[in-house]
């Protein structure tokens, strides 16, 4: 039931967005077990002026590739398979596209089921 967002450069092909987006997904079905279908995108094409960001942060520099990926999902994953969620995402969009590991900025926020509504005017997550 992940919710992603995904902020890059208005300039990337529907092809780059494709394998970031699908590199995301899989990555979310490998560490946090979702469903193949539990498939929920928006891709915020950002022109160059409204992407800031540092030329370097916590030792990390940073090229106008840039891209930020929040993850909003249900709450229960432990810190070791957030980090490994960051890796393999990382690793996966690194080696499918030419945006370099340190160009992707993840941000995950865990919120109660009770937040979530899959249509119908439902909470589908509580029982």
């Amino acid at each position: 039931m992940p919710f992603v967002n995904i902020y890059l450069p208005e300039n990337y092909s529907r092809g780059l967005k494709e394998k970031i987006s699908y590199s995301v997904h899989e990555s979310l079905i490998e560490i946090f077990s979702i469903p193949v279908n539990d498939y929920f995108q928006v891709i915020h094409p950002v022109s160059p002026e409204n992407l800031i960001f540092p030329e370097s942060y916590l030792d990390i520099s940073h090229l106008s590739d840039l891209i930020y990926i929040q993850i909003i999902c249900g709450s229960g994953r432990t810190v070791e398979m957030k980090k490994s969620l960051y890796a393999v995402i990382v690793q996966k969009i690194s080696l499918r596209t030419h945006i370099s590991a340190n160009d992707i900025i993840i941000v995950l926020n865990e919120t109660p089921f009770e937040n979530w509504s899959f249509g119908l005017g439902k909470a589908q997550m509580i029982k």
